[in-house]
């Protein structure tokens, strides 16, 4: 490689997050609050053993309860992630009404990080203390590596977690996905299925992340080339100078790796000025009330995700919207939601399912990290383009813990219908294999053995 680790490890930090949540957590983004130019999903009826699900009943509150946890950060000027334990909790609401964990009740303790080390640290005893014996859908955003040795000290595994450089490899963490790395190290790609490989980067206002460009070039050589690089300063009002700047130096599209707020202002100066790039972005960036607002100008954007967004024809989506709708939070009605509060409800899903077919009625930190260790091809309901998710597989590299290999890349159709009469969807144009992508490169498997 071109790039020596170190420099690779330092652009990480400052782009995996971003990139992994974009969420400013928006309270006013409309939905279930009332407001009366949202749509939203309506529950209705649901076959939950057809889909893959069960509905046993009320949980027993008599039984000793699966104390489940999350830890984010939930307000910060950088990241606001508050969606994400809000749905952990709607969605152990939903589980417990429908037989919660093999009849046990499922009780959730949520904690915020602050976005600063000692308040993580903190986190980790307060979620130590509450009993809980697994998070769900964890994204921490300071000190990493401190929390990721206190949990595993804790003995608390980290169920659909979403990892960093610090816990690649962490044996205490089980991803369903390659999280933040996965979103930055593909979004090319999805640029490149979009038929645009003269890309250019508008990322965050970081110095560790001007080496994004050099490590994207060694990853796609020969199919693509990054003529343009260039970061978002705090407080800017002009976005047209990004676009022009692209348009510019030969670029024919450009890849987003910005907080949601700044990334809507670039996709509007494309559209304010006509622009022919193509924009590429996430489905943690982008919900399909931001999109469908976009008009016709929607269809030059290319999206990246390990996962559908909630707006599919999935069946077992129908649970999960009707589920996080049920909570009446704007952030949660199918408009506004967005991937990565997606992932508590899924995360949550994946662990009831493994202690369902354990038939596991008693539990304990090490008796679900036993199960986690040993449990194979957990079904993932076609949420994984049809793959299964092994909990503790080791990837080649090292990037150990990615979780699934599937991600897939969409287009927006604003003619598309979606659930609950809205208008437009997106539409899947092609599926990547995270393995293949980075073999040979820093991350996957050496060159000789693509």
């Amino acid at each position: 490689m071109s790039r020596n680790l170190a420099r690779f490890l330092a652009v990480l930090l400052s782009v995996v997050l971003v990139a992994a949540a974009c969420s400013d957590d928006n309270k006013d983004a409309g939905g279930g609050g009332g407001d009366d130019n949202t749509t939203t999903t309506a529950p209705k009826d649901i076959d939950y053993e057809s889909i893959g699900l069960w509905d046993d009943g009320p949980c027993d509150p008599a039984k000793e309860p699966l104390k489940i946890g999350l830890m984010t950060v939930f307000e910060s000027p950088v990241l606001s992630l508050e969606d994400q334990a809000t749905a952990l909790e709607v969605s152990a609401e939903a589980f417990n009404k429908r037989g919660g964990a093999n009849g046990s009740c499922v009780e959730v303790t949520t904690c915020d990080d602050g976005g600063n080390v000692d308040q993580a640290v903190a986190c980790v005893r307060e979620i130590d203390d509450a009993g809980v014996m697994a998070t769900v859908n964890d994204q921490g955003t300071a000190g990493q590596k401190e929390v990721s040795d206190a949990m595993a000290a804790a003995k608390i595994p980290r169920v659909a977690s979403n990892v960093v450089q610090e816990d690649w490899a962490d044996p205490n963490a089980y991803p369903l996905d390659a999280s933040g790395t996965g979103v930055t190290f593909l979004m090319p790609q999805a640029l490149i299925e979009a038929g645009a490989n003269k890309i250019g980067l508008i990322r965050v206002d970081l110095a560790a992340a001007s080496a994004l460009k050099g490590l994207l070039e060694d990853n796609y050589e020969g199919d693509a080339t990054f003529p343009y690089d260039v970061p978002v300063p705090g407080g800017t009002t002009d976005f047209t100078q990004f676009i022009l700047g692209a348009q510019d130096a030969g670029a024919t599209g450009v890849a987003l790796a910005l907080g949601e707020q700044e990334a809507i202002q670039i996709v509007k100066a494309g559209q304010q000025l006509d622009t022919k790039l193509i924009i590429g972005s996430s489905l943690g960036t982008f919900s399909h009330k931001n999109v469908s607002e976009l008009g016709d100008f929607s269809k030059q954007m290319a999206f990246i995700w390990s996962f559908p967004p909630a707006t599919a024809d999935l069946p077992v989506y129908d649970a999960l919207r009707a589920d996080l709708a049920a909570s009446g939070e704007d952030a949660l009605q199918t408009e506004n939601l967005k991937a990565s509060p997606m992932r508590s409800w899924i995360g949550l899903y994946a662990l009831l399912k493994m202690i369902r077919d354990a038939k596991m009625t008693t539990f304990t930190r090490e008796g679900l990290s036993t199960m986690l260790n040993e449990a194979k091809d957990v079904p993932m309901l076609d949420i994984f383009g049809g793959e299964d998710w092994t909990p503790s597989k080791e990837h080649p590299g090292i990037y150990k813990r990615a979780g699934t290999n599937h991600w897939a890349t969409y287009d927006w159709d604003p003619a598309a219908k979606a659930p609950g009469g809205l208008e437009g969807n997106w539409v899947e144009t092609a599926k990547i294999n995270f393995d293949e992508v980075l073999c040979g490169s820093i991350f996957g498997a050496p060159a000789a053995e693509c």
